[in-house]
């Protein structure tokens, strides 16, 4: 069975007005807004420009080069990179030269800037979120297919047809992200397929891996060390992500096997005959049939995995056989991902490699398919994400913050009352998700 990795499931429709947002998360998006950290490619629109000087790539937001408050640290960066002797004329030059391609840019609105912080915020643990804010990361998303036009030409060729990126340079964190599309689009007429909800799940998916990547590094009274998945000076995996890695591998071949032991194989089919019958011959005496054998067959694997079985809610849904098929795919890739940047001549850096990008997917695929199921699957990888990683990032925070974290995702009950009530008298949006595919 060929491993895979699925980008346009989640297992929850991210929150994108104000209404929704848990309070702590909703004051947690606006401040990253407010900090001009975010910095948005929006395909012909955006709310950044660059600043290349042969010593240093840099880019800044509309907000550090208006914002009165930001812009006397705006002016500080830009003092680095110019010639001494020169003072206040030099920046205030570089300042017009960077207004006027900001207006070239044309811009990005609040309201869009708050969606797309939102749903950054929803992407991965809250305390990782809030060191984030605090470490002053910059966040980078792009409607494009790749992060190559969020970064200088000269570093296009080795990381610009990534589809995200995570960067712990002298110049500061970033986190780069691509989306394959508009994730909010409502509308007709397309720029791109994937424009609307494969898009939003997209931005979750990649966001929740990069900012993976972030919270990994290793954090002491010392500043930042290396990773908790593996030993970076000598790129060797850690012995304990090692372990953890080799132990789930071996844990999912065991969940395929016996699943297919006892009838995955035939529900897939079932469900696969149905799906044929119900886009050509819906309501058919044929699809009637089909529906038939399915819940027969349905019944019986079912029967013979009672609690052994993921809860699988994922939008879009996915029927039970097809929904553990994708399930046990996706897991195999993300713990063993194939690509051409993480080959390496030398076996141990290559397993290092892995170790560092399988630990860093953990909570994109909690995004995907929920603490349970991921739990269930890579249970070994999992507790070492959530008992180790977030631990070194809670380490870091002061208490004040550690409270916030723990009230992020909690609603009042206010609040409740007032969004189910939205939701009842609202119209979905237009990228919401269909009920099945």
């Amino acid at each position: 069975m060929p491993n895979s990795n699925e980008y346009h499931l989640l297992h929850f429709i991210p929150a994108v007005e104000a209404w929704e947002m848990p309070p702590v998360l909703e004051q947690m998006a606006q401040q990253l807004v407010k900090s001009g950290r975010l910095r948005i490619n929006a395909d012909h629109e955006r709310n950044f420009v660059k600043y290349s000087t042969v010593d240093s790539d840099r880019s800044f937001s509309a907000r550090e080069l208006t914002n009165p408050e930001l812009l006397p640290k705006t002016r500080q960066t830009i003092a680095q990179s110019v010639p001494m002797g020169l003072g206040d004329a030099a920046i205030d030059d570089v300042l017009e030269q960077l207004h006027r391609e900001l207006k070239k840019a044309r811009g990005i609105d609040e309201a869009k800037e708050l969606k797309v912080a939102r749903v950054l915020m929803q992407s991965a643990h809250p305390a990782v979120m809030l060191l984030a804010l605090r470490e002053g990361a910059e966040f980078f998303v792009s409607y494009s297919h790749n992060v190559g036009d969020l970064m200088a030409m000269h570093f296009w060729q080795t990381h610009g047809t990534a589809s995200g990126l995570q960067s712990a340079a002298d110049e500061g964190l970033a986190i780069y992200v691509s989306c394959s599309g508009d994730p909010f689009f409502e509308g007709e007429e397309k720029t791109y397929t994937t424009d609307g909800w494969p898009a939003l799940a997209r931005m979750v998916v990649i966001a929740g891996q990069e900012i993976g990547h972030y919270a990994d590094l290793r954090r002491t009274a010392h500043g930042i060390t290396g990773r908790i998945s593996a030993d970076t000076y000598e790129l060797a995996p850690s012995p304990a992500c090692k372990a953890a890695r080799d132990a789930d591998r071996q844990r999912l071949m065991f969940l395929l096997d016996s699943w297919n032991q006892r009838g995955l194989g035939a529900l897939l089919k079932a469900e696969q005959v149905v799906d044929f019958y119900s886009s050509r011959l819906r309501f058919s005496p044929r699809y009637v049939l089909a529906q038939m054998w399915r819940a027969l067959v349905w019944v019986i694997f079912a029967a013979r995995h009672i609690g052994a079985l993921p809860t699988l809610h994922t939008y879009p849904r996915l029927r039970c056989a097809t929904g553990l098929t994708h399930f046990v795919q996706d897991m195999a890739f993300n713990l063993s991902p194939n690509a051409d940047a993480y080959r390496r001549d030398d076996p141990i850096e290559e397993e290092a490699i892995a170790c560092i990008e399988a630990l860093a997917r953990v909570p994109q695929q909690v995004n995907k398919w929920g603490h349970g199921a991921v739990k269930l699957a890579i249970p070994n990888m999992y507790r070492l994400y959530y008992g180790s990683v977030i631990p070194n990032v809670t380490a870091a925070l002061p208490n004040d913050l550690l409270e916030l974290a723990r009230k992020a995702n909690k609603n009042n009950i206010i609040q409740l009352v007032i969004a189910k009530l939205r939701r009842l008298f609202s119209s979905r949006a237009g990228w919401h998700p269909k009920s099945s595919i």
